[in-house]
């Protein structure tokens, strides 16, 4: 290595020829001097005398680096600068760097020593206002980045490395607590030695990741080499994982963060699961794939699933670093270890207590009495519940009968033509049809849409029912359109349905009725305000689930002239109309129809369109009076 004592005699013969630094900012004081890069971008060409002065090279001359010089009316285009003519013990490690890469077909330039380091106004790492003090790297490193076309050029999208460290608790405690000197970029990736990832001399390749991080997390570090995860990898099993598997890369939080991966309440599910839940990695490895869901069946899965802070998850049995295979005696998990692991949370245990299984599956062959309990059972909730069932549906029924023959010996009125029964009846069917099948896209994982799945239904005859019960509702919903439109009774039943004043006034008086603050029970005519609500409400849901239904399901033709918003927008107003739907028919409409105290066990009427006199003067006392006179004026007639 050259000198310091030979470089700076190099420097002082150098000055024999040519001009000194006063010289130098007789131009260079100018703040106005610049220059055109390309003829679009104008650089400055100013120099901060007393900035440079208290440079790292505040004693150097201009010509020291800018030794192509050699009048002070020098051309206007200089050579770079060639730091390695002193630094040339960082040349060979930079020169087989990733910064010292050129990109064909790019316009990324290579990262030069003055994209780092700055230029004229360099100051040594340990001053706070050096670019390359440890705090400040990582604004360095984001001039290129955060850039896109370095994303790209690096594969990764979104936010970038720069700002995911900057969500990190390394970033947080950086700032928080300088004197802890928690890691930056350079930390992890090196300075001037940064090598590809699949490079083996690169801090961040596959083999060197502990060790990079185990520079800071050296307990850590020494639990984890002694781990399966570690000698897997070292055999050149890249799946198995290392530090940032686990931990994230650049976004690092701490277990504490509700939202951390490490948080002990996410760790099982969005860590371990990863890997220990593909049948092809477990597969490959000899290792049960249901490891995981046999887990979140014990009481240990569900209560980490409800929030549980106390309850075991994997690390809690398994370790958190130092995993080894259960036939391992060094292992948490070795049969004779399994007092002192299971013994961390529940005391006075015994063999028969740490023989319960925690990843129970095939029940049969490990636990023949359970099984055949279970079985048992099983069979006593399908024989005794399906037997109360039939019981209450032959008690329902008798009622029904009863009450239709006693309807039968009355004076009746017809409410409803028959083609609108029939309409109803279609309506019935074609909406649960609905409700069955659209609810079983939505909710695959439902214990009622395994049933079905189990039945034979699959996705081609769920998508094909749904489709012919969408186009049943629609032709029903068409049809009686028609007849408020062409037919006089129509037009009149639509007349009657619209929305009035009294319709407030009636929802007043028989909630004051109902809660006892009226002896006076309100009196309605052809439709109250609950039945007003309720087919209005059909109306529009029935509209509103035909338009998005049919985006839905003719995506290529709508987009042609719908934005690509508009399909999502249809996906949610879907969903959520049909919870409206359903939830208001289960709970507004079968209550009047049916569990309403005056109807249960249900009103008749959607079966013939009838209501008896009776029922008629009690719920439409005054459509009753007005059938009553037209009756009357026929008669004289």
């Amino acid at each position: 290595m050259v000198t310091r004592s030979l470089i700076l005699l190099f420097f002082l013969s150098a000055c024999l020829f040519a001009q000194s630094v006063e010289e130098c900012m007789d131009c260079h004081s100018d703040e106005d001097l610049s220059k055109s890069i390309d003829d679009s971008t104008e650089i400055s060409l100013f120099i901060d005398l007393e900035k440079y002065e208290n440079s790292i090279h505040g004693g150097f001359e201009c010509i020291d680096c800018h030794s192509s010089i050699k009048d002070v009316e020098h051309e206007p285009d200089l050579p770079a600068v060639n730091c390695t003519d002193c630094h040339e013990d960082v040349l060979e490690e930079y020169a087989e760097s990733i910064h010292a890469h050129t990109y064909s077909g790019t316009k990324i330039t290579i990262a030069g020593c003055h994209d780092c380091h700055g230029s004229h106004y360099i100051l040594p790492s340990d001053e706070e206002l050096s670019l390359t003090n440890h705090r400040n790297i990582d604004k360095i490193c984001s001039n290129c980045h955060t850039k896109p076309e370095v994303l790209e050029l690096i594969g990764i999208r979104g936010e970038g490395p720069v700002a995911l460290y900057h969500n990190s608790i390394h970033d947080r405690k950086l700032h928080e607590d300088p004197a802890l000197a928690a890691p930056t970029c350079s930390d992890c990736h090196g300075y001037h030695s940064i090598y590809y990832m699949s490079d083996p001399r690169s801090s961040f390749n596959k083999l060197n990741i502990s060790g990079t991080c185990g520079n800071c997390h050296k307990q850590e570090k020494e639990a984890y080499d002694k781990s399966i995860h570690w000698r897997a990898v070292s055999r050149g099993h890249f799946e198995s994982p290392t530090c940032n598997n686990c931990h994230g890369e650049h976004r690092i939080e701490s277990p504490q963060e509700k939202d951390a991966l490490t948080n002990r309440l996410n760790s099982s599910s969005q860590i371990c699961a990863k890997c220990h839940s593909s049948a092809s990695m477990m597969q490959r490895f000899g290792l049960d794939s249901e490891r995981f869901t046999s887990y979140m069946r014990t009481y240990h899965g569900l209560a980490v699933l409800k929030g549980s802070p106390d309850a075991a998850n994997c690390t809690s049995c398994h370790e958190v670093h130092a995993i080894i295979e259960q036939t391992n005696p060094k292992s948490s998990v070795y049969p004779a270890n399994l007092n002192a692991t299971c013994g961390k949370c529940h005391t006075n245990i015994g063999v028969e207590f740490v023989s319960i299984s925690v990843h129970p599956k095939d029940m049969e062959a490990r636990n023949p009495i359970a099984f055949y309990a279970r079985s048992i059972y099983i069979w006593l909730l399908i024989l005794i519940i399906g037997g109360m069932v039939l019981h209450n549906i032959i008690i329902f029924r008798y009622y029904i009968v009863r009450r239709r023959a006693l309807k039968q010996q009355q004076l009746t009125y017809q409410r409803f033509m028959p083609f609108e029964v029939y309409q109803h009846i279609l309506l019935i069917i074609s909406f649960l049809t609905l409700v069955v099948t659209g609810f079983a896209l939505k909710y695959p994982e439902a214990f009622w849409v395994q049933g079905l799945v189990s039945l034979g239904m699959t996705e081609t005859i769920r998508s094909n029912l749904h489709r012919i019960a969408a186009v049943i509702l629609v032709a029903v919903s068409l049809i009686q359109a028609g007849y408020f439109i062409f037919h006089k009774k129509g037009r009149k039943e639509i007349y009657l349905l619209r929305p009035q004043i009294s319709d407030l006034t009636g929802f007043w008086s028989n909630m004051k009725y109902h809660l006892g603050f009226s002896k006076e029970k309100p009196k309605f005519g052809r439709w109250d305000y609950t039945e007003k609500a309720e087919y209005l409400a059909l109306i529009w849901g029935t509209a509103v689930m035909a338009l998005t239904g049919f985006v839905l399901w003719f995506p290529e033709l709508f987009m042609r002239f719908l934005p690509s918003w508009m399909f999502e927008v249809s996906e949610v107003i879907h969903l959520f109309e049909a919870w409206l739907a359903m939830l208001a028919i289960f709970v507004w409409h079968w209550f009047f129809v049916i569990f309403h105290p005056e109807r249960y066990p249900m009103s008749l009427t959607w079966l013939d369109g009838q209501i008896t006199e009776e029922e008629m003067k009690h719920h439409h006392p005054l459509e009753y009076e007005e059938l009553k006179q037209e009756r009357s004026s026929g008669m004289g007639k």
